[in-house]
């Protein structure tokens, strides 16, 4: 038995293209959830050693300076350490934002995928599938 495929029903595709993208998309989120915590954690670092800084002159120290306020790079330090204190939390809610983020773009691709097969398929006919009952088995063409 022949039959063809004439329209996809674009709300349909939408939500498998949405599921399908978060799932593909929660082992790398979760990935790179786990980079951008260890990196904010060594910026963090990396900053909070600018601080205190001394300065010294023939062994004597003569003060210190503290170069993230000179730099004007509190306010990043601040939400720096936010961030790595909430680690836990903000690895979740980044891989869930993630996540969600890459399905709703597979989404999207699906649906105009969708319309563009659904346009051409009203011109041509759509594609043509043979079918056969599962119990029968027939050899590859």
């Amino acid at each position: 038995m022949k039959v063809a495929i004439r329209r996809f029903q674009l709300s349909s595709l939408g939500q498998m293209g949405c599921l399908l993208g978060v799932v593909a998309a929660f082992l790398p989120s979760l990935l790179c959830g786990l980079l951008g915590v260890g990196l904010a954690e060594a910026v963090r670092n990396w900053l909070e050693g600018w601080q205190q800084l001394p300065i010294s002159l023939l062994g004597t120290e003569i003060t210190t300076l503290d170069f993230v306020r000179l730099l004007g790079l509190e306010g990043a330090l601040q939400a720096l350490q936010v961030l790595t204190t909430a680690s836990g939390a903000v690895l979740l809610l980044a891989v869930l934002v993630m996540a969600l983020a890459s399905g709703l773009l597979l989404a999207l691709i699906t649906i105009l995928v969708g319309v563009a097969y659904n346009l051409l398929a009203a011109a041509t006919g759509g594609v043509v599938v043979e079918m056969a009952p599962a119990s029968r088995r027939t050899p590859p063409e």
